[in-house]
C-alpha cells in the first residue's frame, strides 16, 4: 500500500460521499482510506457504508470506531496507528484534493527519499473566491537541516494537510497529535518539521480547504485559547526530548509566541467581545 488517507468523520453527512469520490480519483488500487467515527450527531458513517456497498472502492476503506468523541487530533492518532501505507496523508471529510495530489507528493518524496513532502493549499470560499498559498521553497537536494530548516520554519504555512508523511518516520519519532482540541494540527506539523532530515515539495499538488463558518476550526469556546498554549508546550517538550531545543531555540520561541500566544490572545479577545 502506497498511501493511507486518514480522515476523522464528525457530522459530515452532507460531504462524506463527495469526499470518498474525490479520494477514489487518486492512485487507483494504491490508496487505503481510514475513516475514524468520531461520534457526531448525524448519519455520516451510515452514508459512507451505503456508498461503499455500491461502489468499487469498498475494499479500500477501513472504518474505525473511535468509541467516543476524541476530537480531530485523537481520531487521527487512531488512524496513524491503523495505517499500513508507506505514506500517511490527512484529508478532512469536508475538503477535497486535486486528482493528482497524492501521486505528485509521493513521487516528490520518493525522489528525495524525504520524510515528508509538501504541496500547496487553496482556500475556497462560499462566494466562489479561492486564494492559493505556497510554502517556502525547500532545498533541491532534499537536505533539511541548519539554515534551510530555519528559513522554512520562519515562513511555513500551518496547513498540515498539504503534506504527506512517511509512516516509518512518524513511528520512529513517536509523533502524534496532542490531546488538546486546538492547534493540535499545527503542533503536529511543527514536530514533524523539527524532526525531519529530508524534505520534498510539489507546489502543483493542491489541497482545497473549504472555508465554512461552522467548521470546528472557526468555533470559539472559553477553553480554546488555553488549549492552544498547551498544544504549543507539547512542541517544546518534543524538541527537548529529541535534542532539538538548543539548536532551534530562537525559532521555537518565535513559533511559540507567534502561533501560540498571539493567536491565543486573539481567541481570548474574540470570546470577550462576544460576551460584551
Amino acid at each position: 500500500m502506497k498511501v493511507s488517507v486518514v480522515c476523522p468523520v464528525y457530522n459530515a453527512a452532507s460531504t462524506i460521499e463527495s469526499f470518498l469520490q474525490s479520494i477514489d480519483m487518486q492512485l487507483p488500487g494504491d490508496v487505503e482510506v481510514i475513516l475514524i467515527d468520531d461520534h457526531g450527531q448525524d448519519d455520516s458513517i451510515e452514508r459512507a457504508k451505503r456508498f461503499m456497498d455500491v461502489h468499487p472502492m469498498a475494499n479500500k476503506v477501513v472504518i474505525i470506531d473511535g468509541e467516543k468523541n476524541r476530537g480531530p487530533g485523537g481520531a487521527r492518532n487512531l488512524g496513524i496507528d491503523a495505517a499500513t501505507g508507506e505514506y500517511v496523508a490527512f484529508i478532512d471529510s469536508d475538503d477535497w484534493v486535486d486528482a493528482d495530489f497524492l501521486r505528485l507528493l509521493t513521487e516528490a518524496a520518493d525522489a528525495n527519499c524525504a520524510d515528508l513532502a509538501c504541496g500547496s493549499i487553496s482556500l475556497d470560499y462560499p462566494d466562489g473566491r479561492s486564494v492559493r498559498h505556497h510554502n517556502p521553497s525547500v532545498p533541491t537536494d532534499g537536505l533539511f537541516k541548519g539554515k534551510a530548516k530555519l528559513q522554512f520554519l520562519r515562513h511555513y504555512k500551518s496547513y498540515f494537510t498539504t503534506f504527506v508523511y512517511r509512516r516509518q518516520f512518524l513511528i520512529e519519532n513517536d509523533i502524534r497529535f496532542p490531546s488538546t482540541r486546538c492547534a493540535e494540527d499545527s503542533c503536529f506539523l511543527a514536530c514533524c518539521l523539527l524532526a525531519a532530515e529530508r524534505i520534498a515539495q510539489a507546489d502543483e499538488a493542491v489541497y482545497h480547504y473549504v472555508m465554512t463558518p461552522h467548521s470546528v476550526s472557526h468555533q470559539r469556546n472559553p477553553a480554546r485559547w488555553r488549549n492552544r498554549i498547551r498544544s504549543w508546550r507539547t512542541v517544546l517538550r518534543f524538541a527537548r526530548t529529541k535534542g532539538l531545543y538548543k539548536p532551534y531555540r530562537a525559532i521555537l520561541f518565535w513559533l511559540y509566541l507567534k502561533k501560540g500566544w498571539l493567536l491565543a490572545l486573539r481567541d481570548l479577545a474574540q470570546i470577550l467581545v462576544k460576551k460584551s
